[in-house]
């Protein structure tokens, strides 16, 4: 039986990620933001669509037995970075997204309930990450299918 407030939730989610993709992240975190603010489950649902999003086309080319990973640099010098020196928030978002893309539910549910019960206020830092991410993801998907098709 489908849920008609999670058929619309999904509709806004995917709303908000077109404009965010158009550059209007006003209206994205105003489409955004009353969901996530309605319940925890809510806010839950929201993170795993903006990491299925930030994922999604990296998932497009990923052979059988491959494993989705995000790869930390140092912006200063170039070399490999660990992700324990990113802010909670941000550090949260990367471990989140690698983890539903890996189809870890177990690690992305005690990722999220973690930061949640021990870092509430990184919450948002989180969702806005997720959000940059699924962005930059889809802007980048919607290019390299407009060079291919010539446009």
């Amino acid at each position: 039986m489908k849920n008609p407030q999670t058929e619309a939730d999904s509709r806004q989610i995917f709303e908000a990620l077109t404009h965010g993709c158009a550059g209007d992240d006003d209206t994205a975190w105003s489409l955004l933001d009353p969901i996530v603010r309605r319940s925890n489950q809510a806010m839950y649902a929201t993170f795993c669509a903006l990491a299925e999003a930030a994922s999604f086309d990296a998932l497009q080319n990923q052979r059988p037995g491959e494993h989705f990973g995000i790869v930390v640099e140092n912006i200063d010098t170039g070399e490999a970075g660990s992700i324990d020196a990113f802010p909670p928030g941000i550090r949260f978002a990367s471990q989140f997204i690698t983890a539903r893309a890996n189809r870890d539910e177990d690690t992305a549910d005690a990722l999220y309930m973690a930061l949640y019960r021990d870092s509430p206020d990184d919450l948002g830092v989180g969702l806005r990450a997720l959000y940059d991410m699924a962005v930059v993801s889809l802007r980048a998907y919607v290019e390299r299918k407009r060079k291919a098709e010539g446009r």
